[in-house]
């Protein structure tokens, strides 16, 4: 708790002027949770972005974590207050990248472009890419829409997935309805990996054999809702949530019958956010909570002995503050706590194999720019960890690191720091990494 209340009251220290104005541009809302929920969802979607793309949904621990991972995506990550304009805006790039050790280097990267067509017509391209220890993910998403259908504010979209693997493809009908000043509401109908069954049906068709026949035995809907007020009385919030409804596919070997098995899957999903604009003071305080439960199992047809069921939970909550003391002074403050345990049981294990990873992670970044093209990015970070069972987890205890960087600002639209982290925790190595984040967003 000395931490929380350490964040919480530098947040409160630093204030003079609007606390809106972020590192990337003016915007009145301090965080969104826009991206994050989409990210959540595409480890649901993008199955060949796992490690393994026939295993379970979230694959958390699925390769040795170094004890200090957790610092290794946080740092390069991009600011809270730049999430906002982000989610606003349909044309941009931004990307991260951040050395892990002598020959790993972490990567995302986010591209996006809106086109119009015929009148109220669009076409809207988005590349989302990430690539660290337990993710090699390359999504496209290509939506075709049509603004204010029917009436004004109503926005409807067919959004694809397109991937190289059939297998691996989704489509999603989704609906956005607005409204100035109060906020916004949408509805997504998703399918996954709908052109399974005409796939095979159409080798079926040809006389060919395939090794391994797939068929979907349900509809594989996934199904997503989202509610984005404006700020009232000095108060606006963000409410989702989703489901992968249970569903199941049938595998059949040509030459292995005895690997037959169905394999049902369900996932429920849900976040947060609530933001307050603090009154006579230059700051944004809010809450997040974000979590994913998947289950994955295998029921076998001729050896019911290697039946198995993965269960998977994510959950996080934030405290955060966003604050600008000085014209050249802008501070974000965070308090993250993240659970994640993990279950399987099966006729082959002697017991439930149960695994869990508790966090703490505070985090205070200050961004301090006395010339307008030129400044400093500093960040502290403070991470205590729990882990019990999987091997694959990072280690238990409590680490630290220190980030200094330089930011540059590229113009009207380009923002940028790259530096160095230093840990200043015994039995290691100073020097801590270095890495790069870059946002574009005209």
């Amino acid at each position: 708790m000395q931490y929380l209340t350490a964040t919480i009251a530098a947040g409160m220290f630093f204030f003079g002027v609007d606390a809106g104005d972020d590192v990337a541009g003016d915007d009145e809302h301090a965080y969104s949770l826009v991206d994050a929920w989409d990210q959540q969802w595409l480890r649901i979607y993008d199955r060949s972005g796992r490690p393994d793309p026939a295993g379970p949904m979230l694959q958390r621990f699925a390769a040795p974590l170094p004890r200090r991972y957790q610092f290794d995506v946080t740092v390069p990550d991009f600011p809270l207050s730049t999430e906002p304009l982000w989610a606003q805006r349909r044309h941009g790039a931004r990307l991260w990248v951040q050395s892990a050790s002598e020959r790993e280097l972490l990567n995302r990267w986010q591209l996006r472009h809106e086109i119009d067509t015929w009148d109220d017509g669009f076409l809207f391209l988005q590349y989302d890419r990430r690539q660290d220890r337990i993710t090699d993910s390359h999504v496209v998403r290509f939506d075709i829409g049509h603004r204010d259908l029917g009436t004004d504010g109503l926005d409807v979209a067919l959004r694809f997935h397109p991937k190289l693997d059939k297998e691996d493809i989704d489509v999603e009908l989704r609906a956005d309805y607005s409204v100035d000043g109060i906020g916004d509401a949408a509805l997504s109908v998703g399918l996954l990996d709908p052109f399974i069954n005409p796939a095979y049906a159409l080798i079926r068709s040809r006389g060919q054999t395939p090794a391994e026949e797939i068929r979907q035995l349900d509809v594989p809907l996934a199904l997503q809702a989202s509610l984005r007020t404006e700020r009232v009385f000095r108060l606006r919030g963000e409410l989702y949530g989703g489901a992968v409804v249970p569903q199941t596919r049938r595998h059949q070997f040509t030459h292995r019958s005895e690997d037959d098995h169905l394999r049902h899957r369900r996932a429920v999903l849900g976040a947060a956010l609530v933001e307050w604009d603090v009154p006579e003071l230059p700051l944004h305080t809010g809450f997040t909570f974000k979590t994913v439960d998947a289950q994955m199992a295998w029921e076998f047809i001729e050896r019911p002995e290697g039946d198995r069921t993965v269960r998977e939970t994510t959950t996080s909550q934030r405290l955060y503050a966003v604050a600008r003391p000085l014209d050249t002074l802008h501070v974000e403050g965070s308090v993250l706590r993240t659970t994640r345990p993990q279950s399987e049981t099966g006729p082959l294990l002697s017991d439930v194999m149960e695994s869990q990873n508790r966090e703490w992670l505070w985090t205070l970044r200050t961004f301090w720019t006395p010339h307008d093209a030129i400044g400093a990015d500093v960040m502290l970070l403070r991470m205590h960890r729990d882990a019990q069972g999987t091997p694959s987890q990072p280690r238990s205890g409590t680490f630290n690191r220190l980030v200094t960087r330089a930011m540059f600002r590229l113009g009207d639209h380009v923002w940028t720091s790259f530096g160095v982290g230093w840990t200043p925790d015994s039995h290691t190595s100073t020097y801590d990494g270095g890495g790069m984040t870059l946002i574009y967003v005209p």
